[in-house]
């Protein structure tokens, strides 16, 4: 018997009041072979001796390619592995979260300091899994991306129709019966036609690119986006990435390839 893949993202945050809370990615169990890569990254900010304010931002890619089906743990202890072996060595690290299962925050050493992570971009888990990230901050800024190149063949794994949907917060969701070459522009114009014709309090959206957007979402008790796409011209071909922060800024490239 067949068995269907589907690629499958979730990214979602809490949003309160308070100064932003590290960022803490959720791992889910793969069903299969597949990769799964991300890039982390620090932000600081210090004090120039003319007096200026500087921001820095370090990052470090991280990619794993798990070889079957994994327990969220087994997978979890690969993604920290792949963490801590990161250039330079000894600088990055992920941690578990006490008390949850397979869930993990990341912080970078600055000088003598472990510094929270506060971006995961570019994140791909082609494994057959959803993936969480979240968090506590005044905003969330999420984007999504779909490869230029990708053309939509109208059929899952298996054959059967295909479809995509995205659903942001607990009140929007988006379906399309995908169609045989549907590019990602084409995909990207409709979600974007969706967003603005709803005009949801608290979510703004920006078009970054003709395959991208992002998706600023404040003021509302939970900030979530998910992603699922079954057709086999689109799997592996999305990208989503998370930025949490009392000012949000999306950072860094938001189509991986």
């Amino acid at each position: 018997m067949r068995r269907a893949v589907v690629l499958m993202m979730v990214l979602a945050a809490s949003v309160a009041v308070a100064q932003a809370e590290p960022l803490k990615l959720m791992v889910g169990s793969g069903s299969g072979p597949g990769d799964v890569s991300f890039t982390l990254s620090v932000t600081t900010t210090s004090s120039s001796l003319l007096g200026y304010t500087v921001n820095t931002t370090e990052s470090v890619p991280v990619a794993i390619y798990v070889p079957g089906a994994l327990s969220a743990a087994e997978k979890a202890l690969l993604i920290s592995d792949a963490v801590a072996s990161a250039y330079p060595a000894g600088t990055w690290r992920a941690a578990p979260v006490p008390d949850m299962v397979a869930v993990l925050t990341f912080e970078h050493l600055v000088g003598n300091v472990w510094t929270p992570v506060d971006s995961i971009s570019n994140l791909v888990d082609a494994t057959g899994s959803g993936t969480l990230i979240y968090t506590a901050g005044q905003a969330v800024g999420f984007s999504l991306g779909i490869d230029p190149m990708a053309v939509a063949t109208g059929f899952d794994i298996n054959g059967l129709p295909s479809f995509l949907t995205i659903s942001v917060t607990n009140s929007l969701s988006y379906t399309r019966a995908v169609q045989p070459g549907d590019t990602a522009e084409i995909l990207v114009n409709d979600f974007q036609s969706f967003l603005v014709a709803q005009a949801a309090s608290g979510v703004q959206v920006t078009r970054t690119s003709p395959t991208s957007v992002n998706i600023l979402v404040t003021g509302t008790a939970t900030a979530a986006l998910s992603w699922q796409v079954t057709d086999t011209g689109l799997l592996g071909m999305a990208t989503a990435s998370a930025v949490v922060a009392p000012v949000v800024t999306i950072l860094g490239q938001l189509i991986d390839r």
